[in-house]
Order: C-alpha cells, then structure tokens, then sequence
C-alpha cells in the first residue's frame, strides 16, 4: 500500500473512532447511573 493510501486509511480511522466517542462516553455514563442506583435503591435500577 502506497504511504498516502496508508494515511488516508489512518485518517479516516481516527474520525470514525472521534464520532463514536460520545455513544461509548454516553453508554458509561448510563451503565454508572444504573448501578448507583441500583444499589442505593435496591431492584433493578432505572433499566
């Protein structure tokens, strides 16, 4: 593979991985809220 064909594919990597940051930061933050939750109140938290 020719070096710009290899940046290229680096590139568009990286934003890939930047767009999806969000939805695996938002996901945690949901997963942390469920069990906080969870064990201050008992059951099975907010899902």
């Amino acid at each position: 593979m020719r070096k710009t064909g290899l940046v290229a594919v680096m590139a568009l990597l990286t934003l890939a991985t930047a767009a999806c940051a969000p939805l695996v930061v938002g996901g945690a933050a949901a997963v942390v809220a469920d069990e906080a939750i969870e064990q201050e109140k008992g059951g099975d938290g907010l899902f």
